[in-house]
């Protein structure tokens, strides 16, 4: 019975992992903000980049990805993966449970084609809501209510 549930576990997570194939909307025009820590980590695993050539500085003086074509600069516009998935930025990792700003609470994206495949319980909504808040407020330095 334990290998069962184990067996379910991984092919559980395995489903999880490939929602995203063959998508890529959220890379569209991204705006997605960049902690220093993401972006050292970017600079750290990429060989010969810097953080000039995927970064750009908002209007709010905060580093955030870079878009080319309209889109990520580590998107593959074929395959519409993310080339550097197992580093991707952690607001990528929260996406698409996002801090709406202006209602002041987390959200899911309604940009999100996709969004049904990702709901999550109630309490890991609340635990992911709450650790969007901290890495607002710790890593972006951005004061929120």
């Amino acid at each position: 019975m334990i290998n069962n549930l184990c067996l379910l576990s991984v092919l559980i997570m395995n489903k999880m992992k490939h929602i995203c194939n063959d998508c890529g909307k959220c890379c569209q025009k991204t705006e997605m903000l960049l902690s220093e820590r993401d972006i050292r980590l970017i600079e750290e695993k990429i060989l010969n980049i810097t953080r000039y050539e995927f970064t750009q500085l908002n209007e709010k003086g905060i580093y955030q990805l870079k878009n080319k074509d309209n889109h990520c600069v580590f998107l593959d516009i074929k395959s519409k993966l993310c080339n550097i998935y197992k580093i991707r930025p952690q607001g990528c990792r929260f996406y698409p449970t996002i801090y709406d700003n202006e209602k002041k609470i987390c959200i899911y994206d309604e940009e999100c084609p996709r969004i049904s495949q990702f709901y999550l319980s109630h309490k890991k909504f609340k635990k992911t809501c709450n650790n969007i808040k901290k890495f607002i407020k710790r890593d972006l330095k951005i004061e929120i209510t």
